[in-house]
């Protein structure tokens, strides 16, 4: 499985690493999925980051999945207005009760 775990703490420190995973996981063949269970921090340059996958990978026809969100990723990801790219807002693709 082509996933990307994403940490408790996801900040600006950590946005090289997480590119890094990004650019692997569009070189993969399966769709890439983001797992922010863990997420209790997450800044605008990381949720840039996933937004450049989402794009990237959708473009690519090769949708990603973003599973089990934390309730501050889903929040910050809102304050942000990119809930609905990652198919967190209510009759978005991916959205459960889409």
């Amino acid at each position: 499985m082509n996933t990307i775990i994403l940490s408790e703490r996801q900040t600006i420190e950590n946005a090289q690493e997480l590119k890094e995973d990004i650019l692997a996981a569009l070189d993969h063949a399966e769709p890439p999925v983001v797992d922010a269970a863990e997420v209790a921090q997450i800044d605008t340059a990381t949720l840039q980051l996933l937004a450049v996958l989402w794009r990237s990978s959708v473009r690519a026809g090769n949708p990603p999945r973003l599973e089990r969100p934390s309730r501050e990723f889903i929040r910050t990801a809102a304050l942000l207005g990119l809930d609905g790219m990652f198919g967190l807002k209510p009759g978005a693709p991916g959205h459960p009760q889409a």
